[in-house]
Formats: C-alpha cells, sequence, structure tokens
C-alpha cells in the first residue's frame, strides 16, 4: 500500500512539473521576429529591358500528342521545332505531353486550334489549360 502511495505522489509531482515546463516553453516562442532579406539593385538598363520585354506566362498549351517514353516525344518535339513551332516537353501525369505552343488566354488557343485543326494530320490535337 505505502508504494502505490508513493508512486501515486511522484506521478503528480512528475505531472505537474512537465506542465510548467511547457508553459515556459510557451513563452519562448511567441517571440516575434522580423526576417529582413536584402534586395538586389538592379541597373537601369536591366529595368528598362524589363519593361521592354514583359514575360508572358502561358496558360493554355496545343498539344500534339502525350507518350508514355521520353524518346517518342523528344522525336517529335524536335520535328515540331524544326517546322518553326515553339515546341516544348510537358509532364502530363505519368506521360510526356509534346505542345505546338504555348499562349496566354483560352481564345488565343482556341483560334489557334481551330486553324491548325483544318491542316492534314493535325485533326486530333486539343488545347490543354495549364494550372
Amino acid at each position: 500500500m505505502k508504494i502505490i502511495v508513493i508512486l501515486l505522489s511522484l506521478l503528480i509531482v512528475g505531472l505537474l512539473s512537465s506542465c510548467q515546463q511547457k508553459k515556459n516553453r510557451a513563452n519562448l516562442t511567441k517571440q516575434n521576429v522580423e526576417v529582413v532579406k536584402p534586395v538586389p539593385e538592379k541597373s537601369k538598363e536591366s529595368v528598362s529591358e524589363e519593361m521592354e520585354n514583359p514575360v508572358k506566362q502561358m496558360h493554355y498549351y496545343v498539344v500534339a500528342g502525350c507518350f508514355e517514353y521520353k524518346e517518342n516525344a523528344e522525336r517529335l518535339n524536335a520535328l515540331l521545332i524544326q517546322e518553326g513551332f515553339e515546341s516544348q516537353i510537358l509532364p502530363f501525369y505519368n506521360l510526356n505531353m509534346v505542345t505546338y505552343k504555348g499562349y496566354e488566354t483560352r481564345e488565343e488557343a482556341q483560334v489557334a486550334l481551330n486553324r491548325m485543326v483544318l491542316e492534314p494530320g493535325k485533326e486530333e490535337i486539343w488545347v490543354y489549360p495549364l494550372k
């Protein structure tokens, strides 16, 4: 009986002391720290170049095909580049998607698709919206 009383009293003392340690840790972590990253200075030439050539973000792509094997996608990509397209290989789940060109808006991509579908051999191309 004495052993049980001693063990229970040690357990209660241990629990109370661990709660105090948690309170002390919480007080330490509430400090607000502000991290300031240095900003590199840009030359006037680089700023003017950026304003002249804004980066276009392509959200829609006209797709030539998807391939399981990267070698097949690279072959079609090289052929499309040789024909003058801005072809790219994009990941599409577990496939390699080969595109003709990227467009900023759905409307631009749809106009290009409508024009290209009329050409022989390109009847099954589609527009893929990149998210």
